[in-house]
């Protein structure tokens, strides 16, 4: 009895042409985090789940070299994330958060690369986790992310600037309190104009101030050394003169003036993380992961002020659509199976023809491309980039159609969701390059996914014999049915239900979905109400509500943003009370029976971190812990079984960086990540 690692699925697209080549049309990114910018003016970025960093020129028209693999040796990387340039030598700090130590990169005028050093894996420091970095006056700061201390805080670890290790700070001194302030899950560093060091404090969602010796330093505006009220604080950057957080407001970045005060924020991002000051005026360079980008933005900063909101220009916007043959994009959920099949010829089309329409709609993005000069406003550029990824996949579909492209047995496929790209995606084999879209397009925002199969044919259903799929939309709260039609091949609208809201019959960001399998009710993870809500399919095809429980708390019943569900044959559910750190479990009508773990980080026994997903089968409840990147296997009273764990993007390992709702079916183990683009097939042997 155990869990190993198997298969994935989901293709890896990061060739290049021979170098240096045009920006546009030539590099794939994939969940890109860490840039800098070196002596020479030359751009560098952290492909992170493609394990390798590439540099651009200035203005990020030109690809001019890459460097790195995946692995733990010299020059390879697991993760690598956060960068930073030496400003008197030619170096590159690399943090490999994978591997759990710093790089130490040397560079030419013709960007000849070589390693210099690792550091920060040796035993005495023991990184745990290293993300943000910064440097003054000859030393190191690091934000070691994942490192526990006595009481659960994380740490900054400081080196000198060839990497020996000087010492540790585990808590901020402040002047104004007895209490020292505590770091958890530290990310980005910035340093102000005095050097010190701005953290952007991700697990309590501020962004704390502290000298190289750990000791609080006041924003005059605030007369404490933190400022909070954040959404999220993914990062923090000093620049013009301001302070700038990414997440703290959503789909913004929060701008506050140096004495802590709120001044306004930047609007028209999707979820940004690093912000690094290009040479250029006025100019920002912004990472998106989700998005795939890096980005070249021009704002003055000044301008940003009496609490207004503001949309940067973009000036360049560096990464391919992640829409190639097989590619995922942000995949978060998965329902049905994998079946043996023999190998496939692949669909039965007119090669030629195909080939013509691909020439037509590359012809098509290249128009698409043009109508976003450069200075478009940020909101703007986000929506009419949506817009036109939206047409180009109502254009794929009907030409999926025309082409006659079919899967031959659609009732024994694996549904993904690949939201990234606004569609379903569907696979007959646990293969990197075997999906296929199989939807019309869908909103933003899609997330969870399960199979309902109706006691009986309802009326204007297409195909009985394939499952109805059931799919949350976090951000509209709307749940759509979507039906297999043999006719065209893909799915399409059924039926839908919900809307944003509280009361009983809305839902608020809703993210997994169960089938009860005794009596056919739709289960749905409202995390937004900090409840579970039960709808029911009636036999004319229309959802209604049946029930809810839960609601806001710590106690017993109680949730804390409920992101999962699982139902038993017998009815029971069991839910993954993601903030609360434990799993409930509740009968059929919805009363709690018991619940099991607490908060704390481990791989193996019942120490949860955000506990993201859970599935029941044979007895068995399968729990995807994200902070510990684990699958744990608990029996249904709690007890433990086995793990599988890995923290990383090593696609030959199975490790996870960001993995969401996961699904079991005959002992296969489905689990998307949707930053490293996708899902992971494990195998539970009971």
């Amino acid at each position: 009895m155990g869990i190993s690692y198997h298969s994935y699925i989901g293709k890896t697209v990061d060739q290049l042409p021979d170098l240096p080549a045009a920006t546009d049309g030539n590099i794939s990114l994939n969940t890109p985090v860490g840039s800098c910018v070196d002596r020479m003016g030359n751009v560098w970025l952290a492909d992170t789940a493609h394990n390798r960093l590439v540099i651009f020129d200035q203005n990020l028209k030109h690809i001019l070299a890459v460097f790195g693999t995946v692995g733990d040796g010299a020059g390879q990387f697991n993760m690598p994330f956060r960068l930073l340039a030496h400003p008197d030598k030619n170096w590159i700090y690399v943090t490999d958060i994978g591997n759990y130590r710093i790089h130490i990169l040397q560079y030419d005028n013709h960007l000849n690369i070589n390693p210099l050093k690792c550091f920060g894996n040796e035993p005495a420091v023991d990184l745990k986790g290293p993300n943000g970095i910064v440097l003054a006056a000859g030393e190191v700061c690091v934000a070691d992310e994942f490192y526990e201390g006595s009481d659960g805080e994380s740490r900054l670890v400081i080196f000198s600037d060839d990497g020996e290790y000087k010492r540790s700070i585990h808590e901020i001194d402040c002047q104004y309190s007895s209490d020292p302030l505590h770091l958890l899950w530290p990310q980005g560093l910035s340093l102000d104009s005095q050097g010190n060091i701005c953290i952007a404090n991700t697990g309590f969602n501020t962004v704390v101030r502290c000298d190289w010796q750990g000791n609080g330093v006041p924003f005059s505006g605030l007369k404490k050394s933190y400022i909070d009220g954040l959404e999220l604080a993914r990062d923090v950057a000093c620049v013009q003169g301001r302070i700038l957080i990414p997440g703290g407001e959503a789909n913004a970045i929060s701008v506050y003036g140096m004495n802590g005060r709120k001044q306004g924020k930047l609007e028209g991002f999707f979820a940004p993380i690093q912000i690094t000051e290009h040479p250029g005026e006025n100019r920002l360079l912004i990472t998106e992961p989700i998005l795939a980008s890096l980005q070249l933005h021009e704002i003055n900063l000044r301008t940003v002020q009496r609490n207004n909101s503001r949309a940067t220009n973009v000036l360049v916007s560096v990464g391919d659509e992640r829409d190639n043959p097989g590619q995922l994009h942000f995949v978060t959920s998965v329902a049905g199976d994998v079946v043996p099949k023999d190998e496939r010829e692949g669909y039965n089309a007119n090669l030629q023809l195909e080939q013509w329409l691909n020439y037509q709609q590359n012809l098509q993005e290249q128009v698409v491309q043009m109508m976003q000069p450069a200075g478009m406003p940020s909101w703007l550029s986000l929506g009419v980039g949506w817009q036109a990824e939206w047409m180009q996949r109502w254009q794929q579909s009907w030409w999926r159609m025309f082409l006659g492209e079919k899967f031959e047995t659609p009732d024994e496929l694996l549904w993904m969701v690949d939201a990234g790209n606004y569609q379903l995606q569907a696979t007959e084999e646990a293969r990197p390059g075997s999906a296929r879209p199989v939807s019309l397009p869908m909103l933003p925002g899609s997330l969870g996914i399960a199979a309902l199969t109706p006691d009986s044919p309802l009326p204007g259903q297409l195909d009985p014999s394939v499952p109805l799929l059931v799919v949350s939309n976090y951000l509209s709260a709307i749940v759509t049915i979507y039906q297999y039609s043999p006719i065209l091949g893909e799915l399409v609208p059924y039926t839908v239900f919900g809307s944003l809201g509280s009361a009983p019959w809305q839902l608020n960001k809703p993210q997994g979905i169960a089938i009860d399998p005794s009596t056919n009710d739709i289960l749905i993870a409202d995390s937004g109400n900090n409840r579970i809500a039960r709808w029911r399919l009636n036999a004319i095809g229309i959802a209604g509500l049946v029930d809810t429980f839960g609601s806001l708390g710590e106690g017993d019943g109680e949730f804390h943003t409920p992101s999962d569900i699982a139902v038993d044959k017998d009815g029971l559910c069991y839910v993954t009370d993601q903030f609360n750190n434990r799993i409930q479990i509740f009968d059929r009508d919805g009363a709690w029976l018991n619940s099991f773990g607490e908060a704390g980080y481990g791989v193996t026994g019942a120490k949860f971190l955000l506990p993201t997903s859970i599935e029941h089968e044979d007895n068995f409840l399968f729990v995807s812990d994200l902070v510990n990147r684990a699958i744990k296997v608990f029996d249904t009273q709690g007890n433990f079984i086995d793990s599988f764990s890995g923290f990383g993007a090593d696609a030959e390992k199975g490790q996870l960086w960001m993995p969401y709702l996961l699904h079991v079916r005959e002992g296969k183990v489905f689990l998307p990540d949707c930053a490293l683009n996708r899902v992971n097939v494990y195998q539970f042997e009971y």
